[in-house]
């Protein structure tokens, strides 16, 4: 993986990020871990294996999807459920959306609120329910923030536990993420990234979560709030690789991974976006059209190829740099030599 690691060394020295853990999975295992640059500008503190990053949308797919698939698989809800039956109080052009539909983003929510502010409060569910649907449930996707927070309402309604405690005690727990958690202390874990600069606290953000909403919600939201490693993403994904690893079942895991949005305008599962036939997607051209992944505002991203049996963490805290980066053309480019390197290795 010398040609990674030299992509990623070069990309750090040039300002481009301002470091970043990457974790290779193939056949069961991590075949390639590697750290370079800092966590923060000022303090320079290097990357480890222990740093902490604000994973952001990776909350989505690492946190709420397995937990929603387990109350699934027990037969405790179903993706056809609407919302009504668990919110009565929603109003009636909302009634009908039902879990799938959230997790497909097809539920004709927006996808934010028009007006995101830190200092702002968050009075949940009615805030979601004031939202105008801007399409017919089911007939378009339109990746949405507030249909993740619905859904991590609905657990705590479903469960009666808090999210941050049902997703420890069911998910990060078994699999041994032992670094992955929502409101981080940070005088137990004093390496993690920083994020962006606030206006309102006159600093760098560390340990408190990027996101506008979640830190309003008190950090523990559907969408957004956790933190973890890239050592623990590896976890993650090797559980839905790796039968023996799994949480989930084959036919849930499957069934999460599917396209449910056939004849739409973009390929999704639950939860998880598929990289199908487009050739745009950040984890470049050398994953099967059968993988899925996610990515997060801050600078990370899961992929991971069920074909190939192989998976790749990518955690940078680029926003920590500002909101003018490069990224989106980086992370293809960093997938592609990744999978160069997997596919010579086998030759």
């Amino acid at each position: 993986m010398e040609s990674v690691r030299k992509l990623l060394m070069d990309w750090t020295r040039q300002g481009l990020l301002p470091g970043a853990a990457l974790r290779v999975v193939h056949k069961g295992s991590i075949v390639f871990s590697y750290e370079t640059g800092v966590t923060d500008v000022k303090s320079r503190a290097p990357v480890t294996s222990e740093t902490l990053y604000d994973l952001a949308s990776l909350t989505k797919v690492t946190a709420t999807l397995p937990a929603l698939l387990l109350l699934m698989q027990e037969g405790r809800i179903s993706p056809d459920d609407p919302l009504g039956d668990y919110f009565p109080g929603a109003p009636a052009d909302k009634r009908g959306i039902t879990v799938s539909q959230l997790l497909t983003h097809t539920s004709g929510l927006p996808a934010d609120l028009q007006v995101r502010r830190r200092d702002q409060p968050m009075p949940l569910p009615e805030l979601v329910y004031e939202q105008p649907l801007l399409h017919e449930a089911g007939s378009r996707v339109v990746y949405s923030d507030l249909g993740m927070i619905w859904l991590g309402l609905l657990l705590e309604r479903v469960t009666g536990e808090p999210l941050d405690a049902y997703t420890s005690r069911r998910i990060f727990s078994p699999l041994g993420m032992e670094h992955s958690l929502y409101c981080p202390n940070k005088s137990h874990f004093q390496n993690i990234a920083s994020t962006e600069f606030c206006a309102l606290t006159g600093d760098y953000l560390v340990g408190e979560v990027h996101d506008e909403k979640a830190y309003a919600m008190g950090g523990v939201a559907g969408h957004a709030g956790l933190f973890g490693t890239a050592d623990d993403l590896a976890l993650y994904a090797l559980s839905w690789l790796d039968e023996e690893r799994a949480i989930l079942s084959a036919n849930w895991r499957m069934e999460a991974i599917r396209c449910h949005t056939q004849g739409l305008n973009e390929d999704r599962g639950y939860g998880w976006e598929r990289k199908g036939s487009s050739s745009g997607k950040s984890c470049g051209g050398g994953f099967h059209p059968d993988s899925f992944g996610h990515t997060g505002f801050t600078g990370t991203s899961l992929w991971i190829d069920p074909v190939h049996e192989w998976a790749v963490v990518f955690l940078t805290n680029v926003v920590h740099l500002g909101r003018n980066h490069q990224l989106r053309a980086l992370r293809p480019l960093l997938h592609d030599a990744v999978t160069a390197e997997l596919r010579q290795s086998l030759t």
